[in-house]
């Protein structure tokens, strides 16, 4: 891993498919959902190598997605398998806040939702500048669970249905490790392209401010190497 990323100056770490639950700190057979089951092994190893040296290295980085929950697997948090069932394990009724359901010939679209700013202290709150963000993109049917025992603290959430949903992490011990379980990628990508529903979503200044800070933590993680 060194010798393929030693020289980069920080590293996103995108969406996609599930991550096995093998890797958990207290592994977990899968979900059983057979359409759900999506597992990448040799991304899941590249993924969990990966972060793990740019911990290691302190690289400044950022997750969406399926990147910020590797980054709770590597930190030793737990992970909701699949929304729906954990909902029905709480006697909690699902509505889809977080991805919509699939339709046969129809495009599945991401879902907005506003999320939560818990901490005023956080690279969130450094990053948006607000308490409460509107129009967030989302679309994932897992989620970061409980983060106790670990070096993350959560630092966004979006109640759905009296279940508060784990929205946003960063490492405590590290200079910059952000995790994000949404994805302002896709409000770029909506506004660049004007589509016709880009106003439900974060502008495009909203959005780029995240890529903004990670690249100043990379200019200013160069800079201190020097």
């Amino acid at each position: 891993v060194g010798t393929s990323i030693g020289g980069v100056d920080a590293v996103v770490f995108t969406g996609g498919e599930d991550i096995a639950p093998s890797l958990l700190l207290q592994p977990e057979p899968w979900h059983g959902i057979e359409a759900e089951k999506d597992y990448n092994a040799t991304r899941d190893i590249s993924d969990y190598l990966t972060m793990t040296y740019c911990l290691d290295k302190d690289i400044p980085l950022m997750g969406f997605c399926r990147g910020m929950q590797m980054l709770v697997v590597v930190s030793g948090g737990a992970i909701i398998q699949d929304i729906p069932t954990y909902f029905a394990q709480q006697g909690k009724t699902y509505s889809n806040e977080h991805r919509n359901p699939a339709e046969p010939d129809t495009y599945r679209d991401y879902v907005p939702h506003d999320v939560s700013v818990l901490d005023t202290a956080s690279w969130l709150y450094r990053i948006v500048g607000s308490s409460t963000l509107h129009g967030v993109p989302s679309w994932h049917h897992q989620a970061a669970g409980s983060v106790a025992g670990s070096s993350l603290r959560v630092t966004g959430t979006t109640s759905t249905g009296g279940i508060d949903i784990v929205e946003a992490v960063q490492r405590t011990d590290k200079s910059f490790a952000v995790g994000l379980q949404y994805h302002p990628e896709a409000a770029l990508v909506k506004r660049l392209d004007h589509d016709e529903n880009a106003n439900d979503f974060m502008s495009y200044d909203e959005a780029v401010a995240y890529f903004k800070e990670l690249v100043l933590q990379a200019r200013t993680r160069t800079k201190s190497q020097k």
